[in-house]
């Protein structure tokens, strides 16, 4: 039987149980998540699909400990740096680096999305400039630029709210930070503003690492 996990309005899946109990054993889905399949009325809780249905023959014999979840490293450039290359790329270095912050997203929490409202808004503003130029070139109005820029705008703005969701719930629930965006920082600056944030994850995380090794 295929689950489907339910968050914010969306389905993901489907999964096996066992690919439901592998995800619930790394974190990437919670035991609250609610799941739905075929010949449920309603959706329930992850964990009482878990609880109710015995796992396959194979998850059940005696077998060493799982090492635990390894987690890269987010992307550790300055926050600072990152402003200052976008501003002297008049923002191409930003795309870029959106890009790659939704990658590494995409590696920790394979169910954020981010990544695909990136790559989309980075194809429309390709196409902006290439209208721009190709209007200026043949002295033609550039009759579908308006709209374009406002689908890049969108898709831009999408992107940032969903790596701002999926970092939140990773850095809270999976590796508990207690990490806490605002909003308008958010809608205003970016890719800026999380890296500020990762900077500051990854600076604890090295502390907590040095402090583990000298245990």
């Amino acid at each position: 039987m295929n689950y489907f996990i339910i968050r914010e309005g969306q389905n993901y899946g489907p999964y096996t149980l066992a690919d439901l109990q592998r995800y619930v054993g790394s974190g990437e889905i919670s035991l609250a998540d609610m799941a739905s399949s075929e010949g449920m009325a309603a959706p329930v809780p992850v964990s009482q699909i878990i609880g109710n249905i015995a796992a396959p023959p194979q998850y059940q014999t005696p077998a060493p400990a799982a090492p635990a979840a390894y987690y890269p490293d987010a992307p550790n450039l300055h926050w600072g740096l990152v402003l200052l290359f976008t501003v002297l790329t008049c923002g191409a270095f930003m795309i870029v680096w959106d890009l790659v912050q939704a990658a590494w997203m995409k590696k920790v929490q394979p169910m954020s999305q981010s990544l695909y409202y990136y790559i989309g808004a980075a194809v429309i503003l390709a196409l902006v400039y290439f209208t721009a130029i190709s209007s200026t070139v043949g002295h033609s109005p550039n009759a579908s630029g308006g709209l374009l820029n406002l689908i890049y705008a969108v898709l831009l703005l999408v992107g940032r709210f969903k790596l701002r969701t999926s970092l939140e719930y990773h850095y809270n629930t999976v590796e508990p930070m207690g990490l806490k965006l605002s909003g308008v920082t958010t809608f205003f600056f970016g890719g800026i503003y999380f890296q500020y944030h990762l900077n500051d994850i990854n600076r604890r995380k090295l502390l907590d690492r040095m402090y583990a090794s000298n245990r």
